[in-house]
């Protein structure tokens, strides 16, 4: 499935905006508006910084960035520098919700979704895994599948269960979406998984 090119409205700053102190701006710079090379290179030293600050204003880069890539390194980088902080948690379901949005970009942040500290956060962070199950994009099913079982959500189980028995797609680069769905399914019950290979590789093994 083709993501759409067209976004939500860019949000205004909220009025106590801050800005970065002066050696993350040097970082938070080239992660918006780098090259790729430059991207990686602050990348790989923001990951080093899981402080509450850092985050903040990567889930921040998350929102406002206006090249995807960029958007997609921050959600990954949110899934190691951040614990489940309520600012970092609304910003990704803001992006994994965000019809808009790039499924790449929805897709990481599902992957980056982590338990908060905050219970009605938790509540909507599973009702919008649960919901996205039944999402006629493939990505979105697929990434709310391996979400749940990585955050092992019991209740889900039945609904998993359900796109194991239902789904017939795969997710492109990746296998099918009931296969994760089994994983998920694996590790909220605490068992092995088989170790998957995509299916564009399938039967080129030997």
């Amino acid at each position: 499935m083709k993501p759409s090119t067209k976004r939500t409205a860019r949000r205004p700053r909220a009025p106590d905006f801050q800005a970065p102190p002066p050696e993350l701006a040097l970082l938070l710079g080239p992660l918006e508006t780098g090259d790729e090379a430059a991207r990686h290179q602050a990348a790989m030293v923001l990951l080093q910084r899981k402080d509450p600050i850092t985050a903040s204003h990567v889930a921040r880069l998350l929102r406002t960035a206006a090249d995807p890539k960029a958007r997609e390194v921050c959600a990954w980088l949110l899934c190691s520098i951040d614990k489940g902080s309520p600012p970092v948690i609304e910003a990704l379901l803001e992006a994994a919700e965000d019809p808009y949005e790039h499924m790449s970009v929805r897709g990481q942040s599902l992957d980056a979704l982590r338990p908060s500290t905050s219970s009605g956060l938790n509540r909507r962070i599973f009702q919008t895994l649960i919901g996205l199950l039944e999402h006629p994009a493939v990505e979105l099913r697929f990434w709310s599948c391996f979400a749940l079982g990585a955050l092992k959500h019991r209740p889900a189980i039945p609904a998993l269960r359900k796109v194991a028995e239902e789904d017939e797609r795969v997710n492109p680069g990746w296998w099918y979406v009931a296969e994760e769905a089994l994983d998920a399914i694996d590790h909220i019950e605490s068992r092995e998984s088989p170790d998957r290979i995509p299916v564009m590789r399938r039967g080129k093994q030997d």
